[in-house]
């Protein structure tokens, strides 16, 4: 899954629910709501809001390993460049992890 899958979703889980109605259910406002079913990328608080009431993982979204990449605007960093740098903090991640092991701490 993308992240571009979540407003599709969201509008199918709603289906004939008020807008009002699910934002309170989700535990969201109602303009969040809107602007996330009108495409709108939610900060990691509300993507973990909006997972849950999909019955989802957030990491489903946006996840690389273990890592979660949530960018608040759309046209903050294209989606391979994401990849890239969360390949990256992944690796740097493994490396630190192991120069810990090494040296016993």
């Amino acid at each position: 899954m993308k992240i571009e899958d979540l407003a599709p979703m969201v509008l199918r889980r709603r289906g004939n629910m008020g807008v009002r109605a699910a934002a309170a259910e989700i535990g969201i406002s109602p303009t969040t709501l809107t602007r996330i079913e009108k495409g709108h990328v939610p900060d990691v608080a509300t993507l973990d809001k909006l997972s849950s009431w999909l019955g989802e993982e957030a990491s489903k979204f946006t996840g690389i390993g273990d890592l979660q990449i949530a960018f608040k605007n759309k046209k903050a960093v294209p989606q391979g460049t994401a990849q890239a740098l969360a390949e990256l903090i992944s690796q740097a991640a493994r490396q630190f992890e192991e120069h810990v092991v090494a040296r016993g701490h």
